[in-house]
């Protein structure tokens, strides 16, 4: 039997436009212990008053340096911020021309490849930066690449289409706080207990994985689909569940009322109609009992997405 990789921590690392995106980070800062962040270098990182200069106005015209920073502040501890150098540009450089032509076509995932020597030993480093963000996008692509559907892509590929497509709203384009909702992500992330149960979601993927870390279009697909649906089976487990916790108190208080009318004399036709809800209370009970076998423990990374949704607001408590 082949035995899954397992990591104390998961950090993911990013590019110098990741934070453009809408809903920056929201995603990654739940699915990954911690991220890197190419920054613009200052002096403190021993680079002259006129490179930083220099550095800043590139940044200002293409990467909104501003936006960054402020995310960054958000993020505190949930983030490392790395100064993009000279040194750096120049290893990303040396990293794209070692590139074979297919994958010279993203760059900013060659970014997040210098950045993964930041992570500590304790943790694996995957590249968080992705061209794809959704199975709409994903689709997409593959037409106008024409990308046959075993085609390789990063594993990281994986977790960004699934935290797009289930962890932010429909149109987050249409959300002018981004920052709002980034906040919430970064007080979610912070819970220790948390971060326990998202190991589930890191096994869960590894069915889509293969051996080496990579998976594809047609998988990336089926995750995201399968995922769907776990969680609908289990908002509408929960939904019953609820509903029979409610009915089970309901019916034992009137198998007590039942019981309390046949000694009272005159309350006959109360314990006829207490005998009956307690008839129907054993269909909804049989009921409950189906209901339980799908519950919120039962399928770890489909409760753990749930939850999120729930505590984003996303989905209806």
């Amino acid at each position: 039997m082949e035995t899954r990789e397992r990591w104390h921590q998961l950090w993911g690392t990013c590019s110098v436009k990741d934070h453009k995106l809408p809903g920056a980070f929201v995603a990654e800062v739940l699915l990954y212990d911690k991220l890197l962040i190419p920054v613009p270098p200052t002096l403190a990182d021993g680079v002259s008053a006129e490179d930083v200069e220099s550095e800043r106005e590139r940044w200002s015209n293409h990467w909104d340096p501003e936006r960054q920073k402020r995310m960054l502040e958000i993020l505190g501890d949930r983030a490392d911020a790395i100064p993009w150098t000279a040194e750096r540009q120049a290893e990303w450089q040396k990293c794209m021309e070692a590139q074979v032509a297919d994958a010279r076509r993203d760059g900013y995932f060659a970014t997040g490849t210098v950045l993964q020597r930041f992570a500590p030993v304790m943790a694996r480093s995957v590249v968080a930066v992705s061209q794809y963000h959704s199975v709409a996008e994903l689709k997409k692509g593959a037409r106008i690449r024409r990308v046959e559907p075993h085609e390789r892509l990063p594993g990281s590929s994986l977790m960004a289409v699934l935290g797009y497509e289930l962890l932010l709203p429909d149109d987050p384009e249409q959300d002018d706080d981004d920052f709002k909702l980034l906040r919430d992500a970064v007080e979610v992330a912070r819970d220790g207990i948390f971060r326990e149960k998202r190991r589930a979601l890191y096994d869960w993927q590894q069915d889509f994985l293969s051996a080496e870390g990579e998976t594809d279009a047609a998988s990336i697909e089926s995750a995201v689909t399968e995922m769907k649906r776990l969680v609908d089976e289990m908002k509408t487990a929960t939904a019953r569940q609820r509903n029979w916790k409610w009915a089970k108190k309901f019916f034992s208080f009137s198998d007590a009322a039942s019981k309390c009318s046949k000694l009272i004399p005159g309350v006959g036709v109360f314990g006829l109609l207490a005998d009956a809800v307690i008839s129907l209370g054993k269909f909804t009970t049989e009921e409950g009992v189906e209901a339980d076998k799908v519950d919120r423990n039962s399928i770890p990374a489909a409760s753990l997405i749930l939850e999120l949704r729930e505590k984003l607001e996303i989905e209806e408590r």
